[in-house]
């Protein structure tokens, strides 16, 4: 992705699926900056209603907190821990308990954390390149 007038080049890191998100972008950078922004706040917002639904033992609830927060981290290019919450989501299906889901729900709490600064790193540079060069 570039500026075409000064052949400037933006290249998305290459922790994120590069290709993926070349492909839903293409040169809409700034597209590409509202996008990363709303759905790293969108997964903030989600992931303390997730908690709150687990510790209150609500599988149902939590299934659709994950299954909504899902395609999110596939809009960031993360598209690994959209399979990683779709296993959790069947898994909350099956499970009549969530103490049972504790060391799960504790990864999928990480991989969150852990997804959410790569977006936010991301982030950053997209802002700064869409403020020198477009």
């Amino acid at each position: 992705m570039h500026n075409t007038e000064n052949k400037i080049m933006f290249a998305f890191s290459e922790e994120l699926d590069t290709a993926f998100l070349h492909d839903l972008y293409g040169d809409d950078l700034q597209q590409a900056e509202m996008v990363f922004e709303s759905s790293a706040q969108q997964i903030k917002t989600e992931i303390v209603l997730a908690q709150a639904k687990f510790h209150d033992g609500d599988l149902q609830g939590l299934k659709k907190v994950i299954h909504k927060m899902k395609p999110l981290f596939g809009y960031i290019g993360i598209n690994e821990v959209m399979e990683e919450f779709a296993a959790f989501e069947k898994i909350c299906l099956e499970e009549q308990a969530a103490a049972n889901l504790e060391q799960q729900f504790q990864y999928i709490l990480i991989t969150t954390q852990q997804s959410l600064l790569k977006a936010e790193k991301e982030l950053k540079r997209l802002k700064q390149f869409n403020t020198q060069y477009l």
